[in-house]
């Protein structure tokens, strides 16, 4: 079993309709950082994503993904830790001496004890965020130095984002910087390991994290009576054991995780390699759409289209408007803009049965994402 609580009426974890904030302006915060934004979002195309920028440059970016993801994680989890559990960590460290873990005492037990529970809830934040099937490392088997420095995971949601997630976890817990590994030791089965070990210096400066302004909003949402998660989030299906959450409707997988990170990443490729950058990514998002998707999913008037942006936690869509000729939108407090570009324009393409439509986009420095497409 798990241990983690969910609502008995929809079935959501409660560490996630207790923690985050469905808002009225399309933006989902942090309960406990109300400036800090999330997003409930398909995770598939994520890998997709990263591999085909990765192609484009001809260079790994696997170290920029993870630098970048990590400082997210680490901030977050350094404020849900409690003074104790804290406590508990750095009593940890001392109480391992000569890399073993020898229980030869009490207070050595009870250390142990208080670690490893640690380690389980970070595991179970993990699961209920829909990352994958997360499992102590042998190392608390075994007797190993810094046990929880080594987790195994079964289909991650995303490789190189879960190994960020983990770094910065065990970043936080131990109070330094560290580095980390993975390898395949299974179909979809890998094992992540943290290691003592500096950032990569020439990222450490220049990808800053995003910040966002958020304007009001008066978007209404279904809610469960009992939890208040909006009805579009409560109609998906969280497993708990295998860690993944599925949209019902569509069938797809999704995930709940900061999207600083991956604005920070593209942002910073194309302030590397300009105007290449975000066409590519559009592009690739474009297609993505119309291969994973279907026609139906965007017959929708534009009232349940707004909620099921808001519910994603991506912008308030406040303006879709078009006539025999175009398109128009405009998202408030947009985030994943070039996703959204992507996602807009495949929309339109797969509801017009056409190719490759003309599409302008600007993002404006109040937040507003405005959206053109020419039918």
């Amino acid at each position: 079993m798990n241990g983690i609580e969910s609502c008995v009426r929809c079935g959501v974890p409660l560490m996630v309709s207790s923690g985050h904030r469905w808002e009225g302006n399309g933006v989902i915060t942090l309960a406990m950082s109300p400036r800090n934004r999330m997003v409930f979002y398909e995770s598939e195309n994520i890998d997709n994503l990263f591999g085909g920028i990765k192609e484009l440059l001809g260079i790994p970016i696997e170290h920029m993904v993870i630098e970048s993801r990590r400082r997210e994680t680490r901030r977050y989890m350094e404020r849900i830790y409690s003074g104790s559990l804290r406590e508990a960590s750095e009593k940890t460290r001392e109480g391992m001496r000569d890399g073993n873990l020898p229980l030869d005492s009490a207070e050595e037990l009870r250390i142990a004890e208080a670690a490893r529970e640690l380690n389980v809830n970070v595991n179970n934040i993990g699961r209920a965020y829909g990352y994958g099937d997360i499992s102590l490392g042998e190392g608390w088997e075994t007797g190993e130095h810094y046990p929880w420095r080594t987790q195994i995971i079964r289909h991650p949601y995303s490789l190189p984002l879960y190994a960020a997630d983990m770094l910065g976890s065990v970043e936080a817990v131990e109070g330094r910087d560290l580095r980390v590994e993975y390898e395949e030791i299974g179909e979809g089965t890998y094992r992540v390991t943290s290691f003592p070990g500096s950032h990569p210096i020439e990222l450490t400066e220049r990808l800053q994290r995003q910040k966002y302004d958020f304007k009001p909003g008066d978007i209404q949402y279904e809610r469960c009576p009992l939890c208040g998660i909006p009805e579009e989030v409560y109609r998906c299906r969280w497993d708990l054991d295998a860690g993944t959450i599925t949209d019902l409707e569509s069938g797809r997988r999704m995930a709940i995780f900061g999207p600083g990170s991956l604005d920070a990443i593209l942002g910073d490729l194309e302030a590397e390699l300009g105007e290449a950058i975000p066409e590519a990514v559009i592009s690739a998002q474009k297609h993505y759409i119309k291969e994973h998707m279907k026609e139906e999913s965007w017959k929708k008037d534009a009232l349940s289209f707004r909620r099921l942006i808001a519910s994603r936690g991506l912008g308030n869509l406040n303006r879709f408007e078009g006539d025999r000729k175009s398109l128009e939108v405009t998202l408030e407090n947009a985030c994943l803009h070039l996703l959204m570009v992507g996602t807009t324009q495949a929309m339109v393409e797969i509801v017009y049965g056409t190719e490759d439509l003309a599409c302008e986009w600007e993002l404006a420095d109040d937040g507003d994402l405005r959206i053109r497409i020419s039918l």
